[in-house]
């Protein structure tokens, strides 16, 4: 499965005039990239990934990010296989695309189509308005995961500024 499945299996409405790059720089900052952090479960993933992004966002209220996430997951699995994940949503309280990478101590099962454990999530925000947006963002994630090259690049990383550094790096 290439990358364009991929998306098509997390947005259907994907199609080919979404397929442009998206600088991740305009929307993942280093104080939303975390490294390792240790959960057991997709829920509990989720939950510590929406506690961590509202701390970083005065708009963002960690429960309804949670509930506006999973509320995404149970429409589908975000998973894209190979060990990533895009848990996203749009929201009304979300005044600009906003991204989060976290790399997990342990994979967890988020019921991926290969069946392999996601160690990283992209966790995405989305602004209700900006669905032109969503689309491209999506499009251009699931490009970089798709490269085998980019992910060892996040699953090697050590330390939040080396994961930031991973997703962040420009590829051929």
């Amino acid at each position: 499965m290439d990358a364009n499945q991929r998306v098509d299996i997390i947005s259907p409405q994907l199609s080919a005039a979404y397929r442009q790059h998206v600088d991740i720089k305009s929307f993942l900052l280093p104080e939303r990239t975390q490294c390792r952090i240790s959960v057991t479960s997709k829920k509990r993933a989720i939950e510590e990934a929406s506690r961590r992004i509202a701390a970083t966002n005065r708009l963002l209220d960690a429960d309804e990010v949670y509930s506006h996430l999973i509320a995404r997951e149970k429409l589908g699995s975000t998973a894209l296989g190979h060990g990533i994940a895009i848990p996203h949503c749009r929201l009304d309280s979300c005044d600009e695309i906003i991204g989060a990478m976290f790399s997990l101590e342990e994979g967890v099962d988020f019921e991926a189509f290969d069946h392999e454990p996601v160690k990283v999530l992209f966790v995405l925000l989305v602004p209700t308005q900006e669905v032109d947006e969503h689309l491209q963002v999506l499009a251009t994630l699931a490009s970089r995961f798709d490269q085998e090259e980019y992910r060892h690049g996040l699953f090697e990383a050590k330390t939040d500024a080396a994961l930031f550094d991973a997703a962040t790096r420009e590829m051929s």
